[in-house]
């Protein structure tokens, strides 16, 4: 009869062990982060993409005991020891059920020519804290060139309103015209092109200089620009004037006006990245 029980119990050991195991506690999981991407790099200004995704849960329980994310950005700083402690914080979301996407973010404000240390964070209702695998990334010293145009030909009538970003012509009251330009004759002057800002963009007139010797750091550190208009004689002495400019996008350029043949001028433009 003892033998029988003994058998009893050891037959019935498994299952109960089972049993305490699946009703015992359960501890949260932490979010599941992939590897962040770096999608652009700017002078003052980084673009990532990365996503949250669920971990690897034993069971229902684990699961429910982690819960939902209740909190999800991006962490950054000059400091390898990147943590939310030490560097600083763009929350994305208070709320969101996995997986989570994170397309082209982007974290501007930054020092050009710096190396930063950049992660995704997420915290979820168990308390479960993870950081992505942290990516260093240098901000350039010097943005891209975002328009360039060489010895153009543009007809300009009176009244003409011009894209500084694009280098183009626009209709009046576009939203992206940056200057109107009006030409119209002095009577003993000559013919006078007349540029003014319209809504946000500055320019300062440089002279007759050397265009291709003005380089992005030189615009960013020249002063006295101003929305006031300018108004250049356009002959052989003006030629090769050039105008600095910030468009109301926020882009540095250079402008040089080369000739005027009625209302056909002849320009080069170059407009650099943000």
């Amino acid at each position: 009869m003892k033998k029988m029980n003994i058998r009893a119990v050891l037959f019935l050991l498994p299952g109960m062990l089972l049993s305490c195991n699946v009703f015992g506690p359960v501890d949260p999981l932490a979010p599941a982060i992939s590897k962040l991407e770096i999608v652009a790099i700017r002078r003052t200004e980084i673009t990532v993409s990365g996503s949250i995704n669920k971990p690897d849960f034993e069971n229902d329980r684990q699961e429910k005991k982690s819960g939902e994310i209740i909190e999800y950005g991006l962490v950054y700083g000059t400091n390898q020891n990147l943590n939310m402690e030490s560097g600083r914080v763009v929350k994305l979301g208070t709320t969101g059920t996995l997986p989570i996407t994170i397309q082209n973010q982007n974290i501007s404000g930054l020092v050009a020519n710096t190396q930063y240390y950049v992660a995704i964070y997420a915290r979820n209702e168990g308390g479960g804290m993870a950081y992505s695998e942290i990516v260093n990334v240098k901000t350039v010293d010097q943005p891209g060139i975002f328009t360039s145009k060489v010895s153009v030909k543009v007809t300009m009538p009176g009244g003409s309103y011009y894209d500084l970003d694009e280098g183009k012509l626009v209709p009046k009251g576009d939203a992206q015209a940056d200057i109107s330009v009006d030409i119209f004759t002095i009577s003993g002057r000559g013919t006078v092109l007349a540029i003014a800002a319209t809504d946000g963009a500055i320019f300062k007139n440089l002279g007759i200089i050397d265009f291709n010797a003005i380089t992005y750091l030189g615009l960013l550190n020249t002063t006295g620009y101003s929305p006031d208009g300018v108004s250049v004689i356009m002959n052989a002495n003006a030629a090769n004037t050039v105008i600095a400019f910030k468009t109301k996008s926020g882009r540095y350029g250079k402008w040089r006006l080369e000739s005027l043949t009625g209302s056909e001028l002849t320009m080069s433009l170059v407009s650099y990245e943000n």
